[in-house]
C-alpha cells in the first residue's frame, strides 16, 4: 500500500498541470492514505483497542444482567444486531464491488487499470505485471483493511449506544417492578428505587469513561476519514461528471462514489443515534416514578445526577468536528462546492 501510493503521488505532482489526470490519482490516493493512517492509529493503540473491546463487552453483560424488562432489552439488542448486520454485509458488498470496478472494469492505462508513476516502463514484460501485482495487491489488501477497521469502529460504537438505549430501560424501571404475560410483578427484597436508581448512575459513569475512550482512540481517524471522504466525493463526482471518459471510468467512479458517501453516511449516522441515546436519559430519569419516593435525603443526588446525564457525548473527529448527520449533510454540501470550483477551472482551461 506504501508503494502503491507513493506511485500516486508521484503521478499526481507531474501532472499537476492538467486537473483532469491529477484528480484520476487523488480519487485513489485518498482512499488509500486514510486507509494507511487508520492502520498505523490501530496498530499504535492495539492494546487499548482490546482493552475497550472487553470494557464494552463487560459492561453489556452487567446491564443485561441487571435489566428488569427483559422483552424490551430484547428488543433493543436484536434492533441493534440487525443494524449490525446490514453494516457488515453493505459494507462486503461495496468493498468487492469497487475491487471489481478498479481492477477488472477500468480501461487500461499505460498497461494498468489505476493512473500511477513508476520508475520503468510499464507497458512491457516483466514491468507490467509488476506493477499490476503492485496494484492488485495494494487494492485488495487495503479494501479488505478498511472493511475490518470501520466494521470493528462501528460495531464498537453501536454497542455504546446499545448500552445507552438499555440504560433508558434501566432508568425508567428503577422501582424494579415490570410484568410478565400473566401479570405478575417480580421485585428482590433489597432491589429498592434508590439502590437501582445509584446502580444506573454507576453504569452511566462507565459508559461516559467509555466514550471518551473510543474518542480518545479514534478520533483522529475519523477527522482524517471526513477529510478524505471530502475529497474522494468531490474528485469522483468531477471524474464521472464534468471528465467523462469511457463508460468504464464512469462505472468505475459511480462505484467508487457510492462507497464514500455510505461510508460517511454510516460514520455520521452511528455518531448521531449514540448523541441521541444520551440525550434522552433525563426523560427516562423522569419516568422512573421518582415522585412515588421519599427523597427528603436524597433531592441533592437527584439533582446532580440529572444534571450530570444533560452533559452531551458526542462522537468526535477530532478536535473540531462530531459525527453527527448535520456534519454528514455540510460535507456534501462542500464537496459540491469544491466541485463546481473544479469543474469552473477545467471549463476555463478547455
Amino acid at each position: 500500500m506504501y508503494i502503491f501510493t507513493i506511485t500516486l503521488l508521484a503521478d499526481i505532482y507531474t501532472s499537476i498541470d492538467d486537473i483532469s489526470v491529477a484528480t484520476d490519482s487523488g480519487c485513489i490516493c485518498g482512499g488509500m492514505m486514510v486507509t494507511i493512517f487508520k492502520s498505523m492509529n490501530y496498530q499504535l493503540n492495539q492494546k487499548n483497542i482490546e482493552r475497550l473491546i472487553v470494557k464494552i463487552l463487560k459492561c453489556t453483560n452487567d446491564l443485561v444482567e441487571f435489566s428488569v424488562d427483559s422483552d424490551r432489552v430484547t428488543d433493543i439488542i436484536r434492533r441493534h444486531c440487525t443494524f449490525n448486520k446490514i453494516i457488515f454485509y453493505g459494507f462486503t458488498v461495496l468493498g468487492c464491488l469497487l475491487v471489481i470496478a478498479l481492477l477488472l472494469l477500468s480501461p487500461m492505462k499505460n498497461g494498468l487499470p489505476i493512473r500511477a508513476k513508476y520508475p520503468f516502463d510499464t507497458t512491457i514484460y516483466p514491468y507490467r505485471e509488476i506493477a499490476l501485482a503492485v496494484e492488485s495487491v495494494a487494492i485488495s489488501s487495503g479494501m479488505l483493511a478498511i472493511l475490518s477497521m470501520e466494521g470493528l469502529t462501528i460495531l464498537m460504537c453501536n454497542y455504546t449506544t446499545m448500552q445507552f438505549d438499555i440504560l433508558n430501560v434501566n432508568f425508567e424501571n428503577c422501582n424494579g417492578k415490570t410484568a410478565n404475560k400473566t401479570g405478575s410483578v417480580y421485585r428482590k427484597p433489597n432491589d429498592t428505587f434508590m439502590t437501582r436508581y445509584k446502580t444506573c448512575l454507576r453504569f452511566h459513569q462507565q459508559l461516559m469513561s467509555t466514550t471518551n475512550d473510543y474518542n480518545n482512540i479514534f478520533s483522529q481517524s475519523e477527522f482524517f476519514q471526513m477529510l478524505s471522504s471530502t475529497s474522494i466525493i468531490c474528485l469522483t463526482g468531477f471524474q464521472a461528471v464534468a471528465v467523462g471518459g469511457q463508460n468504464l471510468d464512469i462505472i468505475k467512479f459511480g462505484v467508487y462514489l457510492s462507497a464514500a458517501t455510505s461510508q460517511l453516511f454510516y460514520i455520521c449516522w452511528m455518531g448521531n443515534e449514540l448523541t441521541y441515546s444520551c440525550s434522552v436519559l433525563d426523560r427516562s430519569q423522569w419516568l422512573s416514578n421518582w415522585h412515588h419516593e421519599r427523597f427528603s435525603s436524597n433531592v441533592q443526588l437527584f439533582v446532580l445526577s440529572t444534571m450530570s446525564v444533560r452533559h452531551p457525548l458526542y462522537m468526535k473527529a477530532g478536535p473540531f468536528y462530531v459525527c453527527s448527520l448535520k456534519t454528514y449533510i455540510a460535507i456534501i454540501r462542500f464537496s459540491y462546492s469544491m466541485f463546481t470550483l473544479l469543474n469552473n477551472m477545467h471549463t476555463t482551461d478547455s
